[in-house]
C-alpha cells in the first residue's frame, strides 16, 4: 500500500472513530485526546490531516451528508425532485425527533459557521439541481439567499427540539417542507403530494437503522 492510500485509510479511520465518539458521547464531550487514543495514533498524525476538533466535525458532517443524500435518493422515485427534497427534510427532522444525541449533533452542526461555510455551496448546488426547472431565471444570489434562510429556519426548529424536547414533528415538519418548496416556486399541488408521500416513506422505512449509521 502506497503513502497516499495509507493516508486515505488513516483519514477514514479518524473520521469513523470520531463519528462514533460524537454519537455516543456528544460533540462537546469528545476530546482530541480520546480520538487519538481510540484510533491509536500520535498527535502529529491527527494534526497533519485536521486543524482541530471542529475541523474533524466538519469533515464528519460532509461525509455523513453525502451518505445521507445517497440514502434519500435510493428510497425516492427517479427524477421526482420535489419528493427528493421533501424526503431529505422529513428524514432529517424525524431523526432529530427520535434521538436526543442526534438532535444535539444537528444543533452543533447548524451552530457551526465552519460547517455552514462548507455545506452552503453544496446545498446551493443541490437546490439548483432540484429546482432549476421551476426557477430558470434564478441567480446564484437567489439560491444562496434561500439556502441560508432555510438553514436558519431549520436551525431554530432543531434548537427548539433540543431545549424543549420531542413531540412537534407532525407540526413543524410539513410546515418547514412547505415553506422551502414555496420559496423555490414549486406548485402547491406538487408540494402537498410530496409532503404526503415523504411522510408515508418515513413511516415505511427503518428510521432506527438510519439513526444507527447516520447523523450530522
Amino acid at each position: 500500500m502506497g503513502r497516499e492510500e495509507r493516508s486515505k485509510d488513516q483519514v477514514k479511520t479518524i473520521l469513523g472513530v470520531s463519528r462514533d465518539l460524537f454519537l455516543h458521547k456528544g460533540y462537546r464531550e469528545t476530546t482530541i485526546r480520546q480520538i487519538i487514543e481510540t484510533v491509536g495514533i500520535k498527535n502529529g498524525t491527527l494534526y497533519h490531516f485536521f486543524k482541530d476538533k471542529e475541523d474533524i466535525f466538519c469533515h464528519v458532517c460532509l461525509t455523513t451528508y453525502e451518505e445521507y443524500i445517497r440514502y434519500v435518493d435510493s428510497v425516492t422515485e427517479d427524477q421526482d425532485v420535489v419528493l427528493q427534497y421533501a424526503m431529505t427534510r422529513a428524514l432529517e427532522f424525524k431523526m432529530v425527533e427520535e434521538d436526543d444525541m442526534i438532535a444535539r449533533l444537528y444543533d452543533e452542526a447548524y451552530s457551526s459557521w465552519r460547517v455552514a461555510e462548507a455545506l452552503t455551496p453544496i446545498n446551493m448546488a443541490r437546490n439548483r439541481q432540484l429546482f432549476h426547472q421551476f426557477n430558470p431565471g434564478f441567480t446564484d444570489d437567489d439560491y444562496r439567499n434561500r439556502t441560508l434562510a432555510l438553514r436558519g429556519m431549520r436551525a431554530l426548529l432543531i434548537a427548539d427540539r433540543v431545549h424543549t424536547g420531542p413531540g412537534r414533528f407532525k407540526s413543524w415538519c410539513p410546515f418547514a417542507i412547505e415553506t422551502a418548496l414555496t420559496l423555490f416556486n414549486v406548485p402547491k399541488m406538487e408540494i402537498q403530494r410530496a409532503i404526503a408521500r415523504a411522510l408515508d416513506l418515513i413511516a415505511e422505512h427503518d428510521i432506527a437503522g438510519v439513526l444507527a449509521n447516520r447523523g450530522e
